[in-house]
């Protein structure tokens, strides 16, 4: 008759500074888009916004929703611009 005795779980390999600085990264984006989306649940009065000539009036959480995903685009494109050109 056999035993199936537990096997010690497997050595935790430890992290180097590229994880940390990973995990660290994206702690702050999730930490960055909770306080924006309750900013923006927060902010439903209306707005009107001047751009140049024209004045638009629209919800205020529509305006920072739009604001905070062209943030996130520039911040993307800009990132990735900047791997490029490491890369080279």
């Amino acid at each position: 008759m056999t035993t199936d005795a537990p096997k010690p779980p497997p050595a935790q390999q430890p992290r180097s500074a590229a994880d940390k600085a990973e995990r660290s990264r994206l702690i702050g984006a999730i930490v960055i888009a909770v306080i924006a989306i309750w900013f923006i649940l927060a902010n439903t009065h209306k707005a009107s916004i001047t751009f140049w000539v024209v004045t638009v009036t629209s919800p205020m959480w529509l305006t920072l929703a739009g604001t905070f995903l062209a943030g996130m685009l520039v911040s993307l494109l800009l990132t990735r611009s900047r791997n490029r050109k490491a890369n080279k």
